[in-house]
């Protein structure tokens, strides 16, 4: 059985707020400066993306689901545990990038759903253009980081 849009945008707000709060331990725990504050910008980011998703699942009539699924959350988690170390910039750049595709990849979903609306994709097309955005910074910043080494 197909998920519902609204079941659809449930799971990705939940792993946007998870992501969120992933790119917040990240900053608090990495020590260079400016890679402290990329990591807080992407999260300032994903809280809007997350205000985004709770507009629209409210929009169609929805429920927001504010606590854990009940599912496998490991199989659906962009980001899976225990968090890359965060001394080694390449493992957390990998994380980072991984993490972006996979939202991609469940904004690709969404927005194949037969029950998506012109409105909710024209909100949410934001995000989808922001995770690519993401996903480009990182590689640059992967590829930035293995020259200097």
């Amino acid at each position: 059985m197909k998920n519902t849009i609204i079941d659809e945008l449930n799971k990705v707000l939940t792993n946007t707020l998870d992501y969120r709060e992933v790119l917040r331990k990240l900053a608090s725990t990495i020590s260079h400066n400016a890679t402290q504050e990329k990591l807080k910008e992407f999260s300032e980011i994903a809280e809007k993306e997350g205000n985004r998703l709770i507009k629209a699942i409210s929009d169609l009539g929805g429920d927001v689901e504010s606590s854990d699924r009940q599912t496998d959350q490991e199989a659906i988690c962009w980001i899976t545990s225990p968090l890359p170390d965060t001394n080694n910039m390449q493992s957390v750049l990998a994380c980072l990038i991984e993490a972006e595709r996979k939202k991609e990849d469940d904004y690709s979903a969404i927005f194949a759903h037969d029950d998506i609306d012109r409105e909710t994709r024209n909100r949410l097309d934001k995000n989808q253009r922001q995770t690519k955005a993401n996903i480009l910074y990182f590689q640059t910043a992967m590829q930035t980081s293995e020259n200097k080494a």
